[in-house]
């Protein structure tokens, strides 16, 4: 691709929006991901309440902290719950 293509009929200020909702639909992909890849930390657990939990206290903080962030979650207890109901716990 040429750099010293330009595209006439495009306005300035469309071309940063438009950059901006890319970098926007990106970042929320790579949140998607890395959610995903915490979530996948229970996959081989045994689907009852009591080996989640245990599992989820042995969870990595860094890890609880960014799925409540994504999920928006506040507290542990409501994140354990919605693991477990993600998991069909």
């Amino acid at each position: 691709m040429n750099a010293d293509i330009m595209i006439e009929d495009v306005e300035p200020g469309r071309c940063k929006t438009m950059l901006a909702e890319a970098e926007i639909k990106r970042d929320r992909f790579a949140q998607q991901r890395a959610a995903w890849e915490c979530l996948k930390f229970f996959e081989n657990t045994a689907a009852t309440k009591t080996d989640f939990q245990l599992r989820f206290a042995s969870m990595p903080d860094d890890d609880v902290t960014l799925l409540k962030a994504f999920y928006n979650v506040r507290s542990d207890d409501d994140l354990l719950r919605m693991i477990c109901r993600f998991w069909n716990v």
